[in-house]
This record gives structure tokens, sequence and C-alpha cells, in this order.
């Protein structure tokens, strides 16, 4: 049966799991969630930024106040945060998966515990993460998935080779899922954040030369900024998205869709 919507208050009613929620990105979509009327749980590992956070959310209306550290390296930790959630609201209608570590160095320098590293994280991790939490999104018939990818998972940049490879496989990851579990009522989809500056990346874009070069390639000749990416997470979270499954929606600025000339 179709289901119907309105412009205003988007996600009310929905329960809506952030990990790294404690992250910049991460915490600009938790924010973006609960303005539309979404309950969020935000979590990630610091749990000094997490109660942050959930003060946050908290202003904004949000209910949940447990500040429960999350390592999405750590499944037992995400199956233990699952069930505190189901206990008190019976359900996980939306899961944005925004934990990701960076590495910005020469492709020949990389060590194997670095490469090994950003590969756990960035992408074993999501897809234990994806798993746990798509369990019980099948077993309620419903829901939906936001991974993050980056520019990295489409084109070459230098000096990022561990994070583009991992960023690459989160695309093929969000396609896989969505081919396995739209048709039992999971969506999977992918939001592609340009260059948004985050602590991620601060380090690298304050080198010299950096950011004209980015700008350049830049059709809007500006870096997103962090209220960028809520509005198409709020999206790929509601009922307006019902049809979309398996997709990567880029947030560039037009940066992907731009030859350069």
């Amino acid at each position: 049966m179709k289901k119907t919507y309105t412009a205003e208050k988007r996600l009310a009613g929905k329960v809506a799991l952030v990990l790294g929620g404690t992250g910049d990105i991460g915490g600009s979509i938790a924010t973006a969630f609960c303005r539309e009327g979404a309950t969020v749980i935000p979590t990630g590992r610091n749990k000094k930024r997490l109660t942050t956070i959930l003060r946050s959310l908290q202003k904004e209306g949000n209910t949940w106040n447990l500040p429960i550290a999350v390592d999405i390296t750590q499944p037992r930790q995400i199956t233990t945060l699952c069930r505190a959630i189901l206990k008190r609201y019976k359900r996980i209608d939306c899961f944005v998966c925004a934990s990701g570590i960076y590495l910005n160095k020469p492709a020949e320098k990389v060590t194997k515990r670095e490469w090994d590293s950003i590969l756990e994280t960035n992408l074993t991790g999501m897809f234990m993460a994806c798993k746990i939490i798509g369990e019980i999104m099948l077993k309620q018939g419903q829901g939906t998935i936001i991974t993050i990818g980056s520019l990295g998972s489409f084109v070459a940049m230098t000096k990022t080779i561990a994070y583009s490879v991992s960023k690459a496989g989160v695309v093929a990851l969000t396609k896989a899922l969505s081919a396995e579990w739209a048709a039992r009522g999971v969506r999977v989809n992918a939001l592609i954040p340009g260059v948004f500056p985050t602590n991620l990346n601060k380090k690298a874009l304050q080198k010299k030369g950096r950011r004209k070069n980015i700008l350049r390639g830049i059709p809007m000749k500006r870096l997103g900024s962090l209220e960028d990416i809520g509005g198409s997470a709020v999206f790929l979270a509601s009922d307006e998205s019902q049809y979309i499954s398996g997709i990567s929606l880029p947030v560039d600025g037009g940066f992907l869709s731009f030859s350069g000339y």
C-alpha cells in the first residue's frame, strides 16, 4: 500500500540510529533527523563528544539520553546498543553508518597495519553494522539504511589510496545489500559527500594550494557546509524516497559531474 507523507516533520515517529554520530557529518545528520521529528540515537567511540551531542539533541526535544559508546569494529557493542534501543522503542526505522577514519599518505608509504585499520573500520565494520541492524529491520519488514561514501568512491585522489578503496567498497556494499533486501522492505542507499571541512580532513585542506586546487573542480565554487548534508539524509530516510534503493547520491556541488572544462 502506498504511503503518504507531508512536507513538515518528515521523520515524525521514526527511530533513527546514527553510528558515527559524534563526528561532524554524523552529528549534522543526527541534528537534521531530530529537527524533522525523529527519535535519534547517536553513538560513537568518543564518550565525551557523545555526551555533548546528546545534550544538544535533547534541547531539540530528543528523548534518548543514554551515552552508550560504540566502536564500529566491535560487533558486540553494536548488538548491546541495539538491544537497549529495542527494549525502549521496540524498533529501528533508520540506520545511518557515518563512522570512518582517514589517512593522507602516499601509496608507497602506506603500511599493512594502516591499510588493515582503514579497511576494518570503513568497510568491514560498516558491513557488520549493516548486517546486525539489517537483521532487525528484516524482522520488522521495513527500514532504511544510509551508508556514507566519498568522492574517492568514484574518482582517484592523491595520497588517499586506502581510504578511497574502502569507500569504493562502501558503494558496492550498498548496491549488494539493496539487491538482497529491497524486496523485503529494507532500502539501502549511500550518501556521497563532496569536500566538507571536518576533523578528518582539516589538516589535508590546510596544506598549501590544496583548497584552491579543490575549488577548481567544484562548479559551485565552494566547499560543502555541514548543513548541506542533512537535507539529503532526511530525504533518503523519509517516505518521500520510498521507491529509491541502491543509489549513491552525491552532495558535492557538482564535483562528480564536472569535466574540468
